[in-house]
């Protein structure tokens, strides 16, 4: 486990069950899009491109938020997050929006670009095409190949990376590495299973029996572990003849 300031922009950490890359430090936080899509949704279910407004954002502040909290997530890990809803073609009419949980805007998308790695469906941002209201349904996505695009937002096929501002003391797993302290603790609750294991074979017998049985169960691991060995020396050994 590692804190959060303590890795670069671009590396990618596991919290509450979900992946992320890390985008930049903030103020006592650090920036995170989720590495892949958490699900499919409509960006609205009734067909507005306003962030403000979206079932999305309800669903992401609420159920998905309240996921995350069960999973083992402290819920003050999550600061507010303001998001400038300004529109592609300029408009400023929905202005900004505060959340725990939000998505990347177009803007921030082209900034981090090179930080946010490239998946297979197109996904949300919650920048809108334009805030006139003839045209209220069309909505900023990223396509499959990393171009920005446009989709109604009442289509419900686009995937949803979500992004918040997390504090940057949390302790988080990164892939690959694990301290002294993780090591320590896997290794203990192998030790327990193993031990309840042997417990549970045990109380098949008397007790009288114990010792007897734990000498048996010790040779045949000993002899196991030779033929193991003799095995993977055997097939080396072809694999050389062979070459």
């Amino acid at each position: 486990m590692k804190k959060l300031a303590e890795l670069n922009s671009g590396a990618r950490f596991t919290y509450a069950g979900v992946e992320w890359v890390k985008l930049y430090d903030t103020d006592g936080g650090a920036l995170a899009l989720s590495a892949e899509p958490v699900f499919e949704r409509a960006f609205d279910e009734e067909n507005c491109n306003d962030w403000r407004k979206s079932s999305l954002r309800r669903e992401l502040n609420g159920p998905f938020l309240d996921a995350l909290i069960a999973e083992g997530a402290d819920r003050a890990a999550f600061l507010d997050l303001e998001s400038d809803l300004t529109a592609d073609d300029g408009m400023t009419d929905y202005g900004t929006a505060t959340d725990k949980i939000a998505l990347i805007s177009d803007g921030l998308y082209r900034k981090f670009r090179a930080l946010i790695p490239k998946i297979g469906c197109w996904w949300w941002t919650l920048t809108p095409w334009t805030c006139d209201p003839e045209y209220s349904y069309s909505v900023r996505i990223v396509s499959s190949s990393g171009a920005l695009n446009y989709d109604n937002a009442c289509s419900g096929s686009d995937g949803v990376r979500p992004l918040c501002n997390m504090k940057s003391d949390i302790l988080v797993s990164v892939p690959g590495e694990e301290n002294a302290d993780d090591q320590a603790e896997r290794r203990a609750a192998a030790v327990e299973e193993a031990a309840e294991a042997v417990m549970e074979t045990l109380g098949d017998y008397a007790v009288s029996l114990w010792c007897d049985v734990l000498a048996a169960d010790v040779s045949a691991l000993f002899k196991s572990k030779r033929d193991a060995e003799e095995i993977m020396q055997e097939e080396e050994a072809k694999r050389a003849a062979e070459g």
